[in-house]
């Protein structure tokens, strides 16, 4: 299948990336599978957003139609970038600490929390979204995922903080979720470079790695650690950042990369004054079955 790009000021990109058992599509050709294990079939859908920092409504707002066209499109599970909600405001360390903490969303409960599951419900599809929450006087960075009827399945906090460390706090768990497709695991962005961290959610049993990200991107930087992860646990995993797009198979090879310019953040002027560029993709990519990585 091909892809369609309408190109204006403001980039975004909704990229799918389906299974099937007899032949898949990667950037333009066909290639048998022949002698590849039998894989499910499942449709994730990244939505590719540049952030509006600390800027929920607006975040939210750029964000609903895009997940309602990837939903369209058949997409069973989508999932947005790193704390699309609060445009990864966390670079910004000296917005005030009630500001910062207004930013969060209180898990479960919280008002765009509570919008995402009516729309997971309404749309019948899994949602993963990045946030910020807000627990007490804590706060994490955080990827929420929720089943088709608005149910949330669980959260994942980010442990692998870096220069997040003076606001958020780790988290300490590696919880893997039951779905129809399969049990999926999340990791957020710079985990990605902890073998061992990822090694936890292969333990668990993960089949498909969701990683909602931001900061680093790019063959240099990025895409050789999401290899090496998928490569060491015999997982695929789907990566969705502001400006890239990556999938990769068990063995490390990427299926799909796609890139939306080389800015995460757009200026709210951008938004008003022109119509939001995107490109909808969609291939189809084998999901093998886990093997144990002796």
């Amino acid at each position: 299948m091909g892809f369609m790009i309408r190109t204006v000021l403001v980039c975004v990109l909704v990229v799918f990336a389906g299974s099937g058992c007899q032949h898949f599509h990667i950037g333009g050709g066909d290639r048998e599978a022949k002698n590849r294990p039998a894989v499910r079939t499942v449709r994730v859908a990244g939505i590719v957003l540049k952030w509006v920092p600390a800027d929920k409504e607006t975040n939210y707002k750029r964000a609903e139609p895009l997940i309602r066209e990837a939903a369209a499109q058949g997409a069973d599970i989508v999932m947005t970038t790193e704390c699309f909600l609060d445009g990864y405001a966390i670079r910004n360390k000296k917005i005030p600490l009630d500001e910062w903490r207004a930013l969060g969303e209180v898990i479960p409960g919280g008002e765009y929390l509570t919008k995402l599951q009516r729309l997971s419900d309404e749309l019948d599809i899994h949602l993963v979204a990045g946030m910020l929450e807000r627990d007490g006087d804590q706060t994490h960075n955080t990827a929420v995922m929720i089943d088709p009827d608005g149910k949330l399945i669980g959260k994942y906090r980010k442990q692998s903080l870096g220069h997040e460390k003076p606001r958020n706090t780790p988290g300490d768990a590696s919880p893997v979720f039951d779905t129809a497709y399969g049990k999926i695991g999340l990791m957020i962005c710079a985990d990605r470079r902890e073998p061992e961290l990822i090694k936890r959610l292969g333990d668990n049993g993960a089949e498909l790695i969701l990683c909602p990200s931001g900061g680093m991107w790019g063959p240099v930087k990025n895409d050789h650690h999401v290899q090496a992860r998928s490569r060491e646990n015999q997982v695929p995993i789907v990566f969705t950042h502001p400006i890239e797009f990556l999938v990769t198979d068990v063995d490390g090879e990427i299926l799909d990369r796609r890139f939306a310019g080389d800015q995460m953040d757009v200026r709210r002027g951008q938004i008003v004054a022109v119509e939001n560029a995107q490109s909808a993709a969609i291939f189809n990519s084998p999901a093998r079955t886990r093997q144990k990585v002796p």
